[in-house]
C-alpha cells in the first residue's frame, strides 16, 4: 500500500494478549513514516528512531480513562478535532488506539465521521482482542489483521533474545505456545498464578471435582479472574477445536487433550460460552467473586 500511495487509512489488529499488536502498531507507524518510504522501515532514520524511542510527536498513543480500561466518549471526542491539525512532522498523523473492543458504543460511534471521511494526513491504527466486540460500521471501514503467534523457532529465539534459559522458554512455550509477550509474562511471575487456577480447574473438570471446580475459582481480585477466564477459554477453544480434527495445541497440552477426551463438543461450546458471558461481566462492574462463583457453577453443568 505505501509503495504505492494507497494507504488505507484504518486498521484493526486482532489477537490475543501478549501475540504483539502494540509492537506490530509501531512497526506500522515506523512503515508509515520512515523516511525512505519504501514500505519497509530502515530503522535509521531521524522518524523510525523517534518511534522507536516512543517519542515521536506524530505517533499519538490514546488511552482510555474508564474504571475497567473502557473508553469513554470524551476520551475519543478530542480525536475528532486534532485530526485535522496538520501533523508536526509532515506526512501521517497517527493515533494508535489499543483495545478498542473494549471502547463503549456510544465511544466507538463518536469515531464513525471521521473514519469515513479521514482527513489526509491522519492514519488510524487499532487494536483488539475481540472481533466481536466492536461494531460492524468500525469493522466495514477498516482493514482488519489477525495477528498469529510466532513459531516455535522464532518464540525461543526471543526469548533467547529477551535474557531466558533455554529450559525455561520451552517449559514457556509448552503452556503459551508462539505467544511471545505471554511467555515472558509467565516467566516474570506475572501470569503464574492463573495458570496454576486455570490448571487446577480444567483438572476438577476432567474428574468431575465440583469442590477442587469451586475452590480454583474462588478468586475476588478482577483482573486475576479476567486472566483466568482468558486462560480457560484458550483451553476450552483448543479442545473443541482437536475434537473436530484441528491441529493439536500446545497450551496447557495434557490438560488440553483430557478436556477433548472427556467432554462432549456440545459442553465444550456451552463452556466456552460461559467463559465469554463471565469477561464480559468481569469486564463491567459486576461482583467478582458472585461472578467467578456463578461460573464454577455453569462450568460443572456443562462437564456432566
Amino acid at each position: 500500500m505505501i509503495a504505492r500511495d494507497r494507504l488505507c487509512r484504518s486498521f484493526i489488529l486482532i489477537g490475543d494478549k501478549g501475540i504483539g499488536k502494540k509492537t506490530f502498531a509501531g512497526y506500522m507507524s515506523m512503515q508509515a513514516l520512515c523516511e525512505r518510504a519504501t514500505g519497509v522501515p530502515c530503522g535509521e532514520c531521524r522518524s523510525c528512531r523517534l518511534i522507536e524511542q516512543n517519542i515521536h510527536p506524530d505517533v499519538i498513543t490514546v488511552k482510555p480513562s474508564g474504571k475497567s480500561a473502557n473508553y469513554r466518549v470524551d476520551d475519543l471526542r478530542p480525536i475528532i478535532s486534532d485530526a485535522y491539525t496538520a501533523s508536526n512532522e509532515g506526512g501521517y498523523k497517527i493515533y494508535i488506539l489499543p483495545e478498542i473492543d473494549k471502547a463503549l458504543p456510544a465511544a466507538q460511534n463518536i469515531l464513525l465521521k471521521i473514519f469515513e471521511e479521514p482527513p489526509e494526513h491522519v492514519l488510524f491504527i487499532m487494536t483488539a482482542e475481540r472481533k466481536e466486540k466492536i461494531l460492524e460500521t468500525i469493522l466495514s471501514r477498516a482493514v482488519v489483521i489477525n495477528i498469529t503467534e510466532a513459531s516455535e523457532q522464532d518464540c525461543l529465539a526471543a526469548l533467547k533474545d529477551n535474557g531466558i534459559a533455554p529450559d525455561d522458554a520451552a517449559r514457556a512455550y509448552d503452556i503459551y505456545g508462539g505467544n511471545i509477550g505471554a511467555c515472558l509474562a509467565y516467566l516474570s511471575g506475572e501470569g503464574i498464578e492463573a495458570v496454576r487456577a486455570a490448571e487446577a480447574a480444567v483438572n476438577a473438570i476432567i474428574y468431575g471435582d465440583e469442590y477442587s471446580l469451586c475452590k480454583a475459582l474462588f478468586i475476588s481480585d478482577r483482573e486475576l479472574g479476567l486472566q483466568v477466564v482468558a486462560e480457560l477459554s484458550k483451553a476450552v477453544c483448543a479442545a473443541a477445536s482437536m475434537k473436530q480434527g484441528g491441529p493439536k495445541t500446545k497450551y496447557l497440552h495434557s490438560l488440553t487433550r483430557g478436556l477433548m477426551e472427556s467432554i462432549r463438543l456440545s459442553g465444550l461450546i456451552g463452556m466456552y460460552e460461559d467463559l465469554k458471558q463471565a469477561a464480559d461481566k468481569l469486564s463491567g462492574n459486576s461482583n467478582v467473586l458472585l461472578t467467578m462463583c456463578d461460573l464454577g457453577a455453569s462450568l460443572r453443568t456443562d462437564s456432566i
